[in-house]
């Protein structure tokens, strides 16, 4: 019987995905950034990685696909480079702008949620917020975002 629990809840987090997903792309294309770009913009910014392998290495993406992604960042001024240690190697940064798509991006995506959610009650969304905890710390998303006790 818990398998079958087990079982139900992962098809229902399934079914979700995709459609949530697309409503957060939705608000995604507010900001006039493509997901991907944002993703870039907020691991450069919030996570530091601010060399193209590292940023390759986060998003498990190719080197050149994330240097093409930060190329086009860099040419809509969402990004800048900065030159490293030797000529080798250059240092990205978010620029003002490229931090603003960002924020925009994210109060963006929580009207949406709250939209979605509107209808929860208070029980539903500690559920929520112990869920949303537990998936965030099973996906390494981080200590910060994963504490319940907020």
């Amino acid at each position: 019987m818990a398998d079958l629990h087990k079982t139900r809840a992962l098809q229902l987090l399934h079914r979700i995905v995709l459609p949530l997903d697309r409503a957060l792309q939705a608000a995604d294309r507010q900001t006039g950034c493509s997901a991907a770009q944002l993703q870039a913009l907020s691991v450069i910014h919030y996570l530091k990685a601010d060399t193209i392998g590292r940023l390759a290495a986060h998003e498990r993406i190719s080197v050149p696909t994330a240097s093409r992604l930060v190329e086009g960042l860099v040419q809509r001024g969402l990004a800048r480079r900065v030159e490293g240690r030797d000529r080798r190697t250059s240092v990205l940064a978010v620029t003002e702008q490229g931090l603003a798509a960002v924020e925009a991006a994210c109060a963006a995506r929580e009207a949406v949620l709250m939209d979605l959610f509107e209808g929860l009650g208070e029980e539903e969304w500690r559920g929520l917020r112990a869920t949303a905890g537990a998936l965030a710390r099973e996906l390494g998303v981080g200590p910060e975002a994963a504490r319940a006790d907020d």
